[in-house]
C-alpha cells in the first residue's frame, strides 16, 4: 500500500516522519518503499521516519558528541539496578524487589512526562504509617541524588535537557503520525521546535464514511471464524489487499487466532509433513524472548549448570535440536530421555553431572556426551558455582559455556532465527553495562537477573509484510488498510479499563490528568482511537460475542453509538463444530483389520482391560507400542508404592508368616511390629542416600507402611485358618482361545476346607461391581477364575489395604464359612456368591473381548467419557480434537514449535 502523498512528499524534501510506536514506524518505511517503486524507482535514500523514542536517542547521541560533559544516559536495565540498589539502602524490607523496582521505574517516568516532580517536596504519608507512595518519594530522593553524584541520567530526562539546547541540527520539518495521546513532556519539546524554526504538522488521514458492518458471533469462536472467513473472501478478490484486525485483548485469544486463521486461510499447513511456510497473517506483538525456543534452550543449559531441572525440561532440551548433534539423532536421544526417566528415583530433579554419566554408557550418543561433557568441566574449571564476577565477565563465560554445549545446535539458519540470535546478543551486551557501578554478582543471581530480562524483553520477527495484520488498536496507529475488523467489541474489552499508578497518589494522578485518572479519560482515549480507525479502512466490521464461558456480553456502547439507534447486528453464522462436547461417538476404523499374531504373548490382563475400555486404546499400547512417559515426582509415585507394597506382603508371607497360626501368633507375642518394620527395612534399603530430604522421606513412608500393613495384617488374623500356598505365582498356560496371556497372581492361599483363592492387592479404590458388564472396568480377577487354571477355586477376592478401612472385596461360594466369620449377610461378599455360572459369564465375556483384539478391532469407541479422562493416547486419538468445545479452542497453545 502506497504512502500518503503529503507525507511522501513531506519526506522527500528533507521531513522527518515521527510515529508514535515502532511498528508503527516500520510500517510507514514499508509504505514509503511501495511509494518509491511504484513511482519507477530502484533506489532511493533513506527516508527519516523513526518512533518517537528513538529519535530522541538519536538526539542524545549527538549532543553527548557535541558536550563531553553530559551526562551518562542509563539503559533501562541499569536504571532498574539503580531503583534496586537505593530500595536496598532503605530500611524498608521489600518483598519482591525486582518488581518493585520496575513499578518504582515507571512511577518515575511518569512524573518526569507529566512535568511532576515538584510534587515530591511535600510528604505523601496518610497518617502514622508511612504508605507505599511515600515509600517510593523516598526512594525517588535517593534515586536523584544517587544520578546527581554519578552524572547519570534516566532516559524520561532527556527531552527538557535537549530543549534547553540550541545547538541540535533539527529538521525543517517534523510530522506526527498516529500520535493517540501527546503528553506535555512532548508538548513542550514540540513548543520549542516551533521556537527553533522547524515546522511541526500533526498527520490525520481525511475523515471518511466508510462502509460499517456490526456482526454478533454466539462465542469467541464463531467470531474469530467469520472474521477469518470474512478475511479469505477478501484476499480471493483482490490477492494485495492490506486487511487490519483489530483484538483489544490479543494476548488472550493469540491461540485461538492460530487455529481458526490456519484452518481457514492456509489449511495446507495443518500438514506436518512440508516444510514450514509463512502464514499470510502475522501479529504486531510478539512473544517473549525466554519463550523462542532457541533462547529457551540456551537459559535450560545455563540454569542445568547451577541446578538440577525436571525431566519435562530435560526432555524438551535435549529434544529441542538447540544442543549438539541431536537433530541428526533425534531417534536415539527420545530413546535416551525414556530411559533416563525410567528409574526409580525421590527427587524428581537431574543434575547435569548424573545425565552425563549416563550418556557415558551410551555408544550411540557420543557427540551429545562430549559436549555435555565438555559443559560440566569447563563450568568446574570456571568455578562458576563458587566465585562473583562483574556482569560483564559472567556475559564473556556464557558465551563460552553455551559454545561448550554446541548450542545452537545443527538446526539450518533461517532469518527468524538470525534475528533471534541477534536480539539475544543485544540482550547480553545490555547485561554487560551493568558493570557501571562496579557491582559484582554470583553465578546464579546473574543466571535469574538473564532470565528475568529475557522474559520481559518481547521478540517479534522483522513483518514480513503479510496482507493480515493482527494487532492492538493502540499499535495500529499511522496505518492504513483495504479493510478492517474489530474483535471483541463489547463492553469488557472497549474501553480498555486501565488502573491509577500504585506507586503515586491519586490525588496528584488527577491533578496532572495522568494517564487512567478517571474512567472519562479511558472513554475518551478509547474514542480518539476508534474515530482514527475509522479513517484508515474503507471497510470496517465491528464484532463481538454474545457470550464468555457463563457470563452474558453486551455490546460496547462507544461502538453501538456509531450506528442508529435501532440498529441490530447481524448474527454471524456458527462456526461448525465437528461434535458435541457432551456426546462420544465412536470412529470407526476404516483402515483394515489386522490379526494378531497367534504365536505372539500379548502380557498379562491390562490388554483385556484396554480393550474393554477403548479398542483403540489397546491396538494402540499392543500392537504400535505406545506409552506415555515416566512422570517424575517427588518421592515414590502410586505404582512405585504399590510395587513396595506388593514386594513387602510377599516378604513376609514366604519368609514369616506362611500360614494363619503364624499370623496370630505373631500378633499374641508381639513380633508382628519387628517382622513388618525388618521386610520394610529391606525393601527401602535400595533406596539408601545420604540426602537430609530422601532420608526424611523414607523414615515419613515407613511410618505410613507400618500403619497400613498393621491394620491389614491384624484384619487378615481375624479369618478362618489358611496357608500361605503362592506368592506373585505365575499362571500356566492362560490362554482365551488363541489368544496367549501372562498371568501372575499376587497371592493365593489354601483354605481349610482345600478350596484356594486367589487375592490381588490394591492400594487404590477398586471394586467389585465394576466386573459384572458387557465392558468391564476391572477383568483381571474374572480372568484369573475363568482362565488361571487355579484348580478348585473357591473365589476371587480384592485386598484393600487402607489404614483404618482394610477389606475384601470380590465373589466367594461361602465368605462367612470360608474367609471371615463376621461378615454381615448384607455385605457383597455373602449377598453375592461365587459361582459356576457367574464363572462361565465372565468366561463368555472375556472370550468376546479377545475374539475382538485377535481380529484387529481398533475402533475409537471409549466406554464412557471418564476412559478419555484417564487415557495417556490424545496424541494418537482423534476424539480429544474431534470433541474441542469453544472453552477447550480458549486455552493457549505450546508455542515452542
Amino acid at each position: 500500500m502506497p504512502l500518503d502523498p503529503q507525507l511522501a512528499d513531506a519526506l522527500r524534501r528533507g521531513a522527518t516522519v515521527l510515529a508514535a510506536s515502532p511498528r508503527a514506524a516500520r510500517a510507514l518505511q514499508l509504505q514509503y518503499a511501495d511509494t518509491e517503486r511504484a513511482a519507477g524507482l530502484e533506489a532511493w535514500p533513506a527516508p527519516a521516519i523513526a518512533d518517537w523514542d528513538s529519535w530522541l536517542r538519536e538526539l542524545w547521541q549527538e549532543y553527548a558528541i557535541a558536550h563531553p560533559e553530559a551526562p551518562m544516559l542509563l539503559t533501562p536495565l541499569q536504571e532498574r539496578s539503580v531503583w534496586e540498589r537505593v530500595q536496598r539502602e532503605d530500611d524498608v524490607v521489600v518483598l519482591a524487589p525486582e518488581a518493585m523496582a520496575a513499578l518504582a521505574m515507571e512511577a518515575w517516568e511518569r512524573l518526569s512526562v507529566y512535568n511532576a516532580h515538584t510534587v515530591r517536596n511535600q510528604s505523601w504519608s496518610v497518617g502514622s504509617e508511612p504508605t507505599d507512595a511515600e515509600r517510593f518519594r523516598r526512594w525517588a530522593a535517593a534515586f536523584e541524588r544517587v544520578c546527581a553524584q554519578n552524572n547519570w541520567i534516566s532516559f524520561s530526562q532527556i527531552a527538557p535537557v535537549l530543549a534547553a539546547d540550541r545547538g541540535l541540527a533539527l529538521p525543517a520539518g517534523i510530522w506526527l503520525v498516529g500520535f493517540d495521546r501527546v503528553n506535555p513532556q512532548q508538548r513542550e519539546f514540540l513548543s520549542m521546535l516551533a521556537d527553533c524554526g522547524t515546522t511541526v504538522h500533526t498527520f490525520a488521514l481525511p475523515p471518511q464514511d466508510p462502509s460499517r458492518r456490526w456482526i454478533a458471533a454466539a462465542d469467541a469462536r464463531g467470531e474469530i471464524f467469520a472474521c477469518a472467513t470474512w478475511a479469505r473472501e477478501i484476499l480471493a478478490e483482490n490477492p494485495g489487499a492490506r486487511i487490519g484486525v483489530i483484538v483489544p485483548a490479543a494476548d488472550e485469544l493469540r491461540g485461538p487466532i492460530e487455529r481458526i486463521f490456519r484452518l481457514i486461510l492456509m489449511p495446507a499447513s495443518e500438514d506436518i509433513r512440508p516444510p514450514a511456510a509463512r502464514m499470510p497473517w502475522e501479529f504486531s506483538l510478539g512473544h517473549p524472548l525466554a519463550d523462542v525456543p532457541v533462547i529457551r534452550a540456551a537459559l535450560l543449559m545455563l540454569r542445568w549448570i547451577a541446578q538440577p531441572l525436571m525431566p519435562p525440561d530435560i526432555s524438551w532440551l535435549l529434544l529441542s535440536g538447540f544442543v549438539s548433534a541431536t537433530v541428526t539423532q533425534s531417534q536415539q536421544v527420545a530413546r535416551f530421555d525414556a530411559d533416563l526417566r525410567d528409574g526409580r528415583w525421590l527427587l524428581p530433579e537431574r543434575p547435569l553431572a548424573d545425565c552425563v554419566a549416563r550418556l557415558a554408557e551410551r555408544r550411540d550418543l557420543r557427540a551429545l556426551h562430549r559436549d555435555l561433557e565438555a559443559l560440566l568441566h569447563t563450568a568446574a574449571a570456571s568455578h562458576v558455582l563458587d566465585q562473583e564476577r562483574l556482569p560483564s565477565a559472567w556475559t564473556d563465560l556464557m558465551h563460552l559455556l553455551l559454545e561448550r554445549a554446541a548450542w545452537p545446535g545443527e538446526r539450518a539458519p533461517d532469518s527468524v532465527r538470525f534475528q533471534t540470535l541477534q536480539r539475544w546478543q543485544r540482550l547480553l551486551d545490555d547485561l554487560a553495562l551493568l558493570d557501571f557501578d562496579g557491582a559484582r554478582c554470583s553465578f546464579y543471581e546473574f543466571l535469574t537477573r538473564l532470565e528475568r530480562h529475557a522474559a520481559e524483553t518481547i521478540f517479534a520477527p522483522e513483518s514480513h509484510d503479510a496482507p493480515v495484520q493482527i494487532m492492538g488498536p493502540f499499535e495500529s496507529s499511522g496505518q492504513q488498510f483495504d479493510a478492517l475488523w474489530f474483535l471483541g467489541a463489547d463492553d469488557t474489552n472497549w474501553p480498555r479499563c486501565g488502573r491509577m499508578h500504585p506507586l503515586l497518589p491519586p490525588a496528584i494522578q488527577r491533578q496532572f490528568a495522568m494517564p487512567h485518572y478517571t474512567p472519562e479519560d479511558d472513554w475518551n482515549l478509547a474514542h480518539a482511537v476508534t474515530v482514527r480507525l475509522l479513517a484508515s479502512a474503507p471497510r470496517i466490521v465491528f464484532s463481538y460475542a454474545l457470550h464468555a464461558q457463563d457470563a452474558e456480553l453486551r455490546p460496547s456502547p462507544l461502538i453501538a453509538g456509531l450506528f442508529p439507534a435501532d440498529a441490530q447486528p447481524e448474527t454471524a453464522a456458527a462456526a461448525p463444530l465437528a461434535h458435541s462436547p457432551h456426546r462420544l461417538d465412536a470412529i470407526p476404523d476404516e483402515s483394515g483389520a489386522f490379526p494378531w499374531p497367534t504365536a505372539r504373548n500379548a502380557g498379562g490382563s491390562d490388554v483385556l482391560r484396554r480393550q474393554s475400555a477403548c479398542p483403540f486404546q489397546a491396538f494402540a499400547v499392543k500392537r504400535l507400542a505406545a506409552e506415555p512417559l515416566d512422570e517424575a515426582e517427588w518421592g515414590l509415585d502410586p505404582m512405585e508404592k504399590g510395587k513396595l507394597l506388593h514386594a513387602i506382603l510377599e516378604r513376609l508371607f514366604t519368609r514369616s508368616l506362611r500360614s494363619h497360626a503364624d499370623l496370630v501368633t505373631a500378633v499374641d507375642t508381639n513380633r508382628l511390629g519387628a517382622l513388618l518394620e525388618e521386610a520394610i527395612d529391606a525393601n527401602l534399603a535400595e533406596f539408601s542416600t545420604t540426602d537430609s530430604w530422601q532420608r526424611s522421606y523414607l523414615a515419613a513412608e515407613k511410618r505410613r507402611l507400618v500403619a497400613r500393613l498393621s491394620d491389614w495384617l491384624a484384619y487378615e488374623a481375624q479369618r478362618h485358618p489358611f496357608t500361605v500356598e503362592e506368592c506373585e505365582q505365575k499362571l500356566p498356560d492362560v490362554h482365551i482361545g488363541s489368544l496367549r496371556l501372562k498371568l501372575r497372581a499376587d497371592r493365593i492361599d489354601r483354605l481349610a476346607d482345600g478350596s484356594r483363592l486367589i487375592i490381588d492387592y490394591k492400594t487404590g479404590s477398586a471394586s467389585a461391581a465394576k466386573w459384572d458388564s458387557e465392558r468391564p472396568d476391572e477383568p483381571q480377577l474374572p480372568l484369573y477364575a475363568a482362565y488361571g487354571n487355579v484348580e478348585e477355586l473357591s473365589g476371587v477376592v480384592l485386598a484393600e489395604i487402607h489404614a483404618g478401612k482394610s477389606k475384601f472385596d470380590g465373589r466367594m461360594r461361602d465368605a462367612k464359612g470360608q474367609l471371615l466369620p463376621r461378615l454381615g449377610a448384607s455385605t457383597a461378599l455373602v449377598r453375592d456368591p461365587y459361582t459356576d455360572a457367574m464363572r462361565d459369564e465372565w468366561a463368555r465375556v472375556l472370550r468376546g473381548l479377545a475374539e475382538r483384539f485377535l481380529a484387529g478391532e481398533a475402533d475409537v469407541d471409549p466406554r464412557d467419557e471418564k476412559v478419555c479422562d484417564q487415557c495417556c493416547l490424545h496424541g494418537l486419538c482423534r476424539v480429544v480434537e474431534r470433541n474441542r468445545n469453544a472453552a477447550g479452542d480458549s486455552e493457549e497453545e505450546d508455542g515452542d514449535d
